[in-house]
Order: C-alpha cells, then sequence, then structure tokens
C-alpha cells in the first residue's frame, strides 16, 4: 500500500509542498505563525471554490476558461442589483442569486459544446469573451464600492484568527464553501453514477457511451456546475473585498487549470483526485502568497510560480508517457 502511494503524483506533489514550506520556514520564521496560515486559509477561498468546480470538466476531457467570467458576471450582476434596491434580508439570497447566473451561463456552455459537438476550450474561450462583454455593456463597468448590509456584515464576520506579531489575520465564514464545494466534488465523484461516468467520459467517451451513459447530459451537467460554483466563487471574492470590480478574477483560469493539473489530474480527461487537487492548491497559494516572507520580489514571484507550475505538470505528463510505454510493452509481448 505504502510502496503504491510513494509512486502517485499526489507523494510527488506532497514532497515538493513540504520542501517549499520548509524553505519558506526556514528563511522567515513568520511563515509557520497562526496569522500567517489564517492568510493562507483566505488567500485559498475563491481560488479553492473555482478549481474544485473545474476539476470535473478536466476529468471528462474539457477544459473550460470561461468560469473567471462567468464569477464576474455572477458577483457583479448580483452587487449592482442588491445596491440599488437597498437590499437588507438574507445574505443566502444575494449567494443564490450569483450561483444562479452562473449556472445559466454554465448550462449555455454545455448545451453549446454538446449540440455541435464543439471542443470545450473553443466554446469557452469564446463565450468568455462574449459573457464579459455583455456584463460590461448591458450592466456597466462603473465598480461597486458599497455593497448591501447583509453582504457586508457576511464579508466582515471572522470564523478565525491568528497573529503575526503585532499583526492579527482574520478568515471569514466563507471559507465553509471551500470545504463544502470540495466534499461535493469528492462524494460525487467516489460515490455516484454520474462520477463514474464522469471518468469513463474522460478516458473514452466512445466507450461511455457504449456502456449506457448519457454522455450530453453528463457534460451538459459538468459544465453548470462549473459555472454555478464559479458564481459562488464570484459572491465569495466580493464579500470578502467588499467592493465590487468587474475587471478582478479575469486572467485567473489558468491558476486553477493548473492547481488540478499539478494534483495528478490528466489533461486529457479520464483521471484526477480530490486530495491531489488539493496538494495542488495549497503548493499554488503557498508560492504565491509566501513568497514576499523570503524577500523575492513581486516581479520574480510570478516566474517562480509559473516554474512549480511547469515542473509538476510537466512531472505528470512524464509519468503518464511512462505509464502509455509500459502498457504498450506488455501489449507487444
Amino acid at each position: 500500500m505504502l510502496k503504491k502511494a510513494v509512486k502517485t503524483n499526489e507523494f510527488f506533489v506532497l514532497i515538493a509542498l513540504i520542501a517549499l514550506c520548509l524553505i519558506i520556514g526556514i528563511a522567515n520564521p513568520v511563515f509557520f505563525t497562526t496569522g500567517n496560515v489564517v492568510s493562507l486559509m483566505k488567500n485559498s477561498i475563491v481560488m479553492g471554490i473555482m478549481t474544485f468546480a473545474l476539476m470535473p470538466g478536466i476529468i471528462a476531457g474539457g477544459i473550460d476558461v470561461s468560469f473567471p467570467a462567468i464569477a464576474v458576471c455572477g458577483m457583479f450582476t448580483t452587487s449592482k442589483i442588491m445596491d440599488n434596491i437597498k437590499f437588507d434580508g438574507p445574505v443566502v439570497l444575494p449567494i443564490l442569486m450569483a450561483m444562479g447566473i452562473g449556472l445559466v451561463l454554465g448550462f449555455l456552455n454545455g448545451v453549446i459544446i454538446t449540440r455541435f459537438s464543439l471542443p470545450a476550450f473553443i466554446v469557452t474561450l469564446g463565450t468568455s469573451s462574449l459573457y464579459y462583454g455583455l456584463l460590461i455593456t448591458l450592466v456597466g463597468s462603473k465598480p461597486v464600492n458599497r455593497l448591501c448590509k447583509p453582504m457586508e456584515d457576511f464579508g466582515k464576520a471572522v470564523m478565525v484568527s491568528g497573529s503575526s506579531g503585532a499583526v492579527t489575520t482574520t478568515c471569514t465564514w466563507t471559507f465553509l464553501f471551500l470545504v463544502a464545494v470540495a466534499l461535493i466534488v469528492f462524494f460525487m465523484l467516489k460515490y455516484t453514477m454520474l462520477g463514474r461516468g464522469i471518468y469513463a467520459i474522460g478516458g473514452n467517451r466512445v466507450s461511455a457511451e457504449r456502456a449506457g451513459f448519457n454522455v450530453n447530459g453528463i457534460l451538459i451537467f459538468v459544465y453548470t456546475f462549473i459555472g454555478a460554483f464559479a458564481g459562488l466563487a464570484g459572491i465569495c471574492h466580493t464579500m470578502q473585498a467588499r467592493i465590487c470590480m468587474p475587471t478582478d478574477l479575469m486572467g485567473s483560469e489558468m491558476l486553477c487549470i493548473a492547481a488540478v493539473v499539478l494534483g495528478g489530474s490528466n489533461i486529457a480527461g479520464g483521471k484526477g483526485t480530490v486530495i491531489g487537487t488539493t496538494l495542488g492548491l495549497i503548493l499554488i497559494t503557498v508560492a504565491r502568497s509566501s513568497l514576499t516572507l523570503v524577500g523575492v520580489d513581486s516581479s520574480w514571484q510570478q516566474m517562480i510560480v509559473g516554474i512549480v507550475i511547469v515542473a509538476g505538470t510537466a512531472l505528470s505528463a512524464y509519468k503518464e508517457l511512462k505509464n502509455s510505454r509500459k502498457i504498450a510493452k506488455i501489449l507487444e509481448d
């Protein structure tokens, strides 16, 4: 069992994560303070929700790059409407509204992809520009500088806090949304027939159809799922920042895709675990958030994060190629 675990991609990501934490922690002991841990929790929320939501899509063999635009549409439209009507009801309503907007846009992605048998990457690349363009044209681009009271209060509510010397850092209750999404994806992929269908489609779509899976129905669900939780990620970002900018989150798709692939998911589909994705998410969060503690200039941070991503994905691709050659050799013999 242990010998098998050591050969997994998750094990190598864990080793890389431990090494990175030790290097940063030795260079600056502040890394191991409760304040920094809480800061890492807070910084992982929005990216984490989008990463776990994206994971079923990648396992099913499709890469969705429209989810940041969907997140912005959900959070900005909701924030505008709630601000205009001076909403003062339960915070669950704006959350559900943002998720509803994301659900509709994700559903449209799924319908276009399945109806016309087009590559998910190409479709979502186009709808990303379409959705964002419609948002700016119809809703506007002026930031919402003050959220409605329920959203602002929820964004201020402290779940846990920690200190780094004289500085106290807090993490809000939105962290529970990240945990919930991770658990939903875990149980869906591991214990449901829907999850088996997602893996089957990513492995071999023709074989999945022959096995009796409703391929188009599952794919529409997957992209709807991504859209709905992208909307949740967007509204969480807005409540944390307590301001809504229409440019926020745009361009974050590559980091989320990298976190999934770093965790061992096959970019071509058919393989991936929530544990691996969690490790990939933590590794990228630590690399992005903690390099300043060791004196790395912000201009170098992007390059170092890029090196981590390329190294991790290259390792994953190498292992996949190695496994393919082993299988080919067995078949030849």
